[in-house]
This record gives C-alpha cells, structure tokens and sequence, in this order.
C-alpha cells in the first residue's frame, strides 16, 4: 500500500521534470532540468513514467491479492462462526431466529458483507495515496491546496448522511431475504400440499407481496447509491472551477509557473481515484455494517444449556430414568398453568423397562423427549439418570446415553456408510456393516450403485421410506446408547415395510432401557408399562390389558382404534 501511494504521488513530480525539460522553465524546484534537450528527454522520460507506472501496477496487484484474500479468509471465519452457533445454540434460540433468517444470514447477509471487506481493504490504501497526493499539491502551492482542503470535506456531512440512510435500509433488505428464504423453504417442504389443494395462487400472491416489499428498500438503496457518485463529481467540478480562478491569479502573481500547474492538476486528477473510493466506500460499509449486526446477533448468542463449570462425567450403571415433580413451558411462563406443556410431571423408568407414552396431541410425550435429550431444562423438578441429575454433569456425556429413532428421519446429503456412522463418529467400517446388518439394512445398501459409499441426497430422497428408516436404526445400533428414545418410528410406512422395521426394532431394544411415543396402540400393546398422558400430566399407567379394564379414557382411546372386538382390546 505504501509502495502505491507513493509511486502514484510521485506521478506528478516526473511529469512535472519532463515539462520543465519540455518548456525550459527556469523557476521551481524543477528548474535544473530545463536544460535538458527534448532528445535526452526522450530516453529517460519513458524510462522513468514506465519505472513509475510499474512500480504503481505491480503494488496494487499484490496488495488487491493479499487484501482480498484477508476479506475472503475473514468472511469464512464469520460463516464458520454463524455456522457453529447456528448448530451449538438451543432450540428455544433457534425457533426465535426462523430457518428461513437462519438461511439468510449465512448466504445473504455474508455475500453483502464481502463486498465490504473487500471494499474496505483498499481503504488504508486509499487513504495513503490521499494524504501523498495532497502532500504534493501543498508542495506545489499551498493556496491551491487550501481551495481543495476546505471544499472537498462539504463533501462528507451529506455523504454520511446517505450512508446513515443505506445502513437503515440495508437492515431492512437483510430481514427481508430471510423472509424470503423462508417462503422458500414452505414452497420446498409444503410442495404437495400447495399443488393438491390448489394453493398455488394464494401462496404465489404472498411471495409476490413480498417480493413487491423487498424491491421498494431495494429501489430506494439503488437510489441512494446512484446519488453519491454524481454528488461528489458536483461538488469536484465546484472546486475545480475555484481552483482556475486561484490559477489566474497565482500565475499572473509569479507564484506558479505552467508545469508546476500541470502537475498540480494531474495530482487533483490522481486524488479523485482515492477520495471516490473513500466517499463510496461509506456506502457500501453502511450496508456491511448492517448485515454484519445481523451476524453478530447470531455470533453473540451464548447457549443456555450447556454443562457447568467442572461438571463431571455421568457415570453409566442400567439406563434408570426419572421425572421429578417436572413443570415446562416452551414460553417459559409457567406461572399461568395453562402455558405449561408439563405440569408436575413424575415418571420413573427402571433401567431395561420398556414404557411407552399415549395420549392425545398436544399431552406433552414430546416434550418429555425434549427434555430427556436437554434441548430444553426443566422449569421446576429435576431428571435423573441412574441417580445423577441432568444439570449436575456434563452435556455430552449426558447425551450420549441416548439413541433417538423418530418418525421424521434424519439423513444427510452423504454416503450410506457416513450416516450410519453420525451414530459413532470413530466407528470403522466393520462396526458400520454390523449395525447394517443388525438393522436389516445391509442387504438393500449393497444392492445401491456405490454399496456403502452411495451418496442417498438431500434428506435422503434417493430412498424409500423404509429405507431411510432401517438406517436410522442402523445409526442407533451402531451409537449402542442405554436407553433408546423412539418416537411413532413405523407410522409412515406400510404393512410389509413396517413389519421388517418393527423386527429391527425388536432387536434394537433388546437389553435397553426405552421409551416409545406411541399414536397407535397396537404398537405397544407388548410395552412393559403404557403412561396415559393428558393436558401435561401423567393420568394413568400400567399395561395395556390392565388399563382397559380400569381406566374410561384409556379404553376410549382403544375402542376408537381397534373398533369394538375384545381381542384386539385385550391383548
């Protein structure tokens, strides 16, 4: 940078010993090379623009490559840092932020930010090159100089206040490309719906509207931007037109010959370069800086569950679970009885039972999930495994006494053999094909095109539904957890595919201690204990058979499944 400034400062100088040379001017620090004759001017004139000219090339080259490669390295440190506190924060944090701001913050909001590293590198440069030139220019004469150093700062309330305005806006357009990305996502995710129910229109006319919001703060940045530019020239071609008149009466004055006015104007010419791209720069930083809050909103965030200071390790013994006197509101108000999704909440699982939770939507099963797995703490009341309270050792250990098989498989855009091994990420591949194996998948894995290196998609649409699921299981396996959290993990498939997946379930919860979030009975009729779970409490338990008999709500719930056949109600 400094190599920049000062060959591009000294420009003026050379051009100022070739017109002295050129026009025998016998006044000013240039005034020995008047005797110089054009000839000799000839060889050492190109010689020492060419000399100038590459050092000033060359400068800039390197200097743009180290620069942009600082704003691009620094921008993916921001991302990494988005990136991880997107996948270390809490869900309640993560809900507040929205998938579709989530999206935005790590592709918009950082695209606009790059320009503005990029941009704002060159601006040490550009500041050097600046103060060089106007060294110069006061070199040559000081009230020239001054013409310029008091009417180019008029430039700087008005630019700032344009920069004010396009970081107000740029707020604005960030929280709108999140909005965007989100109606993105429910187009994705919502595609059948929309096009069997006929949505199309509705769903295009709310995008639309957003879209119209977005190209009105848009329209007004562009407008904002095209000012800046035009304002600066205005105001340059002012101070040039004070500047001739300042000429005609230095020089008539005997104060500044012509080549010391040529060099002046080609430094005032060289000075518009820096000072545009200082000027415009607050532009573009106004818009970073807006974008770069948003990052830093999410940067800044500190999880609330995490493990305390010195936490020590949960020590494993049988996988015994227990719920004591738990309360929970996802709002956080538990004051008010009706915000609570648990309320009182006692349950003790001993370690190898099998219990599953019913109840209608809405009765808190998930919750209890939620819980187990602290994605959430409790409100009041505490949870244990094998006697050791969640809050009292560390989070990992915590949750690696877990293994989770839902209803809404988990898959990433990767290998068959990486998923399964997100169950245990040291796992080899032996242990990868035994969790197959276990989990009925390996015979369908190695008819893929690739066998176990078989990239499955986004989500892993490539597969069916039961396949996507034997590797969820496959993927419990192989994480060996003593206790095994499964929720509805058959509802979604049909008869034959269920049966194949139910034998590996079978397997999987052998010797483990499980819960099993269950819609449809005649899925845990088998269950060593069924909790009746309604509106954030435990009603009733105990097995299938026995609540029938005893409780009215639970054999309402059976009748409506199984119809009225005793031998289906009691199995």
């Amino acid at each position: 940078m400094a190599t920049y400034a000062a060959s591009a400062s000294a420009i003026p100088a050379g051009v100022e010993l070739i017109n002295a040379a050129f026009t025998g001017d016998a006044n000013g620090p240039a005034s020995r090379f008047a005797r110089f004759d054009p000839a000799r001017v000839a060889l050492w004139g190109p010689i020492l623009i060419i000399v100038l000219g590459a050092a000033n090339a060359g400068s800039q080259y390197i200097q743009s490559r180290l620069s942009a490669s600082a704003a691009l390295g620094a921008l993916r440190d921001i991302q990494n840092d988005v990136f991880a506190k997107l996948t270390s924060i809490d869900d309640g944090q993560l809900r507040a932020i929205g998938s579709g701001q989530a999206t935005a913050r790590l592709t918009n909001d950082t695209g606009v930010l790059r320009e503005t590293l990029t941009r704002a590198s060159n601006a040490a440069r550009d500041l050097l090159t600046l103060i060089g030139l106007l060294g110069v220019m006061f070199w040559y004469d000081w009230a020239l100089f001054l013409v310029v150093f008091v009417v180019y700062p008029v430039l700087g309330w008005p630019v700032a206040r344009i920069g004010k305005f396009l970081r107000q806006r740029s707020k604005q357009a960030q929280d709108q490309a999140g909005e965007i990305a989100s109606l993105a996502v429910e187009a994705v995710s919502g595609g059948r719906l929309i096009r069997a129910y006929g949505l199309e229109e509705r769903v295009g006319a709310r995008a639309g509207g957003a879209f119209d919001r977005r190209l009105d703060v848009l329209r007004r940045m562009a407008h904002l931007r095209a000012l800046n530019e035009p304002f600066i020239f205005f105001v340059g071609s002012v101070a040039l037109s004070l500047i001739i008149t300042v000429v005609a009466i230095r020089i008539n004055a005997g104060a500044l010959n012509v080549s010391e006015l040529i060099s002046f104007i080609i430094a005032l010419l060289l000075l518009s370069q820096p000072a545009r791209g200082l000027s415009t720069l607050n532009a573009v930083a106004q818009e970073g800086f807006g974008a770069f809050e948003r990052l830093l909103c999410v940067i800044d965030l500190e999880p609330t569950i995490k493990s305390a200071p010195g936490a020590p390790v949960l020590k494993p013994e049988n996988g015994s679970i227990q719920f004591d006197n738990v309360t929970f509101a996802y709002s956080g108000k538990t004051e008010d009885g009706e915000t609570a999704a648990l309320r009182d909440f006692t349950l003790n699982v001993a370690g190898g039972e099998t219990v599953a939770l019913v109840g209608e939507s809405g009765a808190g099963k998930s919750t209890v999930f939620n819980l187990l797995l602290r994605l959430f703490d409790p409100d009041t009341g505490q949870i244990l495994v094998d006697g050791q309270e969640a809050r009292a050792v560390s989070l990992a250990s915590w949750r690696r006494q877990f293994a989770v098989v839902s209803q809404e498989t988990v898959l990433f855009d990767d290998s068959v053999a990486e998923n399964i091994r997100f169950g245990r990420l040291d796992a080899s591949d032996a242990d990868i094909q035994a969790a197959a194996r276990q989990a009925a998948a390996d015979e369908f894995i190695r008819a893929l095109p690739d066998g176990y290196d078989t990239r499955i998609g986004e989500a892993g649409m490539s597969l069916s539904g039961g396949q996507r699921q034997r590797l969820a299981i496959a993927r419990a396996f192989l994480r060996d957890a003593p206790i095994l959290l499964m929720d509805e993990a058959t509802a979604a498939l049909d008869a034959e595919t269920e049966r194949q997946v139910q034998d590996a379930l079978a397997s999987l919860t052998k010797g483990r201690t499980t819960l099993i979030i269950a819609h449809r009975l005649a899925t845990v009729t088998g269950a060593d204990r069924i909790c009746l779970m309604s509106d954030g409490r435990l009603i009733d338990q105990g097995r299938h058979d026995d609540l029938v008999a005893r409780n009215v709500g639970y054999e309402r719930l059976a009748r409506l499944q199984f119809g009225s056949d005793p031998n289906l109600l009691t199995t």
